[in-house]
């Protein structure tokens, strides 16, 4: 979870057009969710175009898409998140960087965001990593015999990666490995996978 505290760093230009940005999106993908859910479709996932404005957010989505399911999840809260944004995505109220509420507030609605498009929305001027893909994996057992990896994945070309891996007891030549990725970023050379030391019910972990 992001620290509404980062978004102070962010000027009032890049919050006023990033809360107005997240207020229509936000907008548009309770819509489609509506139609889809009234027309029975079953598709869970529809790719969107959706294009970061450059005044307001560091980087861009790749290949967005929509995932409705977590829109349906998040239905109330997106609709209260909008309610509380909308006097100044619509220009009647000034944004003040100074306001905690409203930053704590549009933090959270980029992070239901977030989860609407699976991917990282990041301010323009905010100490974070750019808009871009985010991959995602946790696994939670009790023992580990063999191997387990919270994600694994054979190349990551752009973008972020977490995994987790929680385990009550690992047993001898057991492996738990948070992240397993054979190349990160372009032309990156092979690497080994990231292991943490761990054991006895301690959470383990591997970001990248």
């Amino acid at each position: 979870m992001a620290d509404p505290l980062t978004l102070t760093a962010v000027g009032a230009v890049a919050l006023t057009e990033g809360i107005k940005f997240l207020y229509q999106q936000a907008g548009e993908a309770l819509k489609r969710w509506r139609e889809r859910k009234a027309a029975g479709k079953s598709a869970t996932v529809e790719s969107v175009e959706v294009q970061l404005p450059s005044n307001a957010f560091a980087g861009q989505l790749e290949r967005p898409k929509l995932h409705f399911e977590a829109v349906g999840r998040l239905e109330q809260e997106l609709r209260d998140l909008r309610a509380a944004v909308a006097d100044y995505a619509q220009g009647i109220d000034e944004v003040d960087p100074s306001n905690e509420q409203l930053l704590q507030t549009a933090d959270a609605l980029r992070q239901a965001m977030e989860v609407a498009y699976g991917q990282r929305i990041t301010f323009r001027g905010e100490p974070r990593s750019p808009s871009g893909p985010l991959a995602v994996g946790e696994v939670n057992v009790d023992e580990v015999r063999g191997y387990v990896a919270g994600l694994r994945a054979r190349d990551i070309i752009s973008g972020s990666a977490a995994g987790r891996v929680t385990a009550k007891r690992v047993e001898a030549g057991g492996r738990a490995i948070g992240l397993d990725v054979g190349t990160i970023g372009p032309g990156a050379s092979h690497s080994s996978p990231r292991e943490d030391a761990e054991d006895e019910g301690r959470t383990r972990t591997a970001d990248t």
